[in-house]
């Protein structure tokens, strides 16, 4: 092939790339939702930002696939920028997306059905996208047969807390309040119960309720594994909230009050940081006099 011809076959592919990425894509979650409202579809979601080279590779090499094309061909696309100060950079907040290439897929409600993370050849991601979907298809038909599960307070426990891994938040919540209802309900299953609404309401941004939820929970039961991480979550609230003296003051006493815990780790991994920023803080206010 002459130098001529492999130039001008690649200027095509480059084009045949820009148009596949140009024609269908959204940038906008809302018109994402909206068109996926109407349609009753997935959305597919490409978080991406300029500095991210396995993104390019992704666009480039992926995205013109007649396998990607095979298997989003049912669904919105979306790709959005996690450094553009709107939607990509609330969306990657929100679900927790701390590495790049991740691409998430959607439900038209904005649960998540699903997420990838990292580059993958065509045919392997097409695969990996027919899975997720399939696994979110199961979890479908768990949720659809909620009303059975009755007294099988396990399973509806492991369905609220798979809504909030999902960022279903409200729908978690719900499922949770009705749980810790229940009269017959045994000890363990309520505990978790507590802790999982706590931390679905923390999640939520809802810190009044979630401290409302722990100090409830406090009244009834003072340990086990889902207390102490409830008294963790207390921290975190505070830590979320600002109030790194309050958020410190928890991690000492959780220190001081479970010593042999397993989650000590994670306050000595937390509690200097806090203890870091505190002093800064503190320099910045003496300096300021």
């Amino acid at each position: 092939m002459s130098p001529l011809r492999r130039i001008l076959l690649s200027i095509a592919a480059t084009l045949l790339a820009g148009q596949a990425l140009a024609g269908p894509w959204l940038n906008s979650v809302d018109a994402a939702q909206k068109k996926a409202k109407a349609a009753h579809r997935l959305i597919f979601v490409d978080l991406f930002a300029d500095w991210c080279g396995w993104c390019h590779r992704f666009e480039e090499e992926v995205i013109p696939s007649q396998a990607f094309q095979n298997a989003t061909d049912d669904m919105v696309l979306l790709r959005l920028n996690t450094e553009d100060g709107r939607d990509g950079t609330k969306l990657a907040r929100d679900y927790g997306i701390r590495s790049l290439p991740t691409f998430v897929v959607l439900n038209e409600d904005l649960l998540m059905a699903g997420q990838i993370r990292g580059y993958a050849p065509a045919s392997e991601f097409a695969k990996m996208l027919k899975d997720t979907i399939g696994h979110y298809g199961e979890f479908q038909k768990r949720a659809d047969s909620e009303v059975s599960l009755g007294k099988d307070y396990q399973k509806r426990l492991d369905l609220a807390r798979e809504y909030r891994e999902r960022n279903g938040f409200s729908q978690s919540q719900a499922r949770l309040t009705k749980l810790i209802a229940e009269p017959s309900l045994p000890a363990n299953i309520r505990d978790e119960s507590y802790y999982e609404l706590a931390l679905a309401q923390f999640l939520a941004k809802k810190y009044d309720d979630a401290q409302k939820t722990l100090k409830t929970f406090a009244s009834l039961q003072k340990q086990g594994d889902a207390f102490e991480r409830s008294r963790l979550l207390v921290g975190d609230i505070y830590l979320s909230q600002g109030n790194l003296m309050a958020a410190a003051n928890e991690y000492r006493a959780f220190k001081n009050t479970f010593p042999k815990s397993q989650y000590v780790r994670n306050v000595d991994v937390v509690l200097p940081q806090v203890e870091q920023q505190l002093r800064a803080q503190n320099s910045q206010s003496q300096s300021k006099k």
